[in-house]
């Protein structure tokens, strides 16, 4: 897993709504989390980037994808944690 990469502040909520709520759609968490476009594509590439979440075609709309917690991932809460502890020492 790339953990070099650091995620966006936004990302955090992003993670934990894809653990609690199953595979969504880019729409359904700009939709579901009131942020900005921009900063949901921010954030899902670099959680993409890490390998914390995947992408499988949505079978029903092809121009779309679904984004869902990658099967490698154990434990959100503690990368989240760990996240978190990294932001608050910069």
């Amino acid at each position: 897993m790339n953990t070099h990469i650091r995620l966006p502040e936004k990302a955090i909520p992003l993670l934990r709504y894809l653990e609690e709520h199953g595979q969504r759609t880019q729409r359904e968490l700009i939709e579901a989390l009131d942020l900005p476009t921009r900063t949901v594509r921010y954030s899902i590439r670099r959680l993409l980037e890490r390998s914390l979440i995947m992408k499988i075609p949505n079978l029903e709309d092809m121009r779309s994808v679904f984004y869902h917690i990658s099967p490698e991932v154990a434990d959100v809460e503690t990368i989240i944690a760990e996240e978190l502890a990294i932001q608050a020492g910069n």
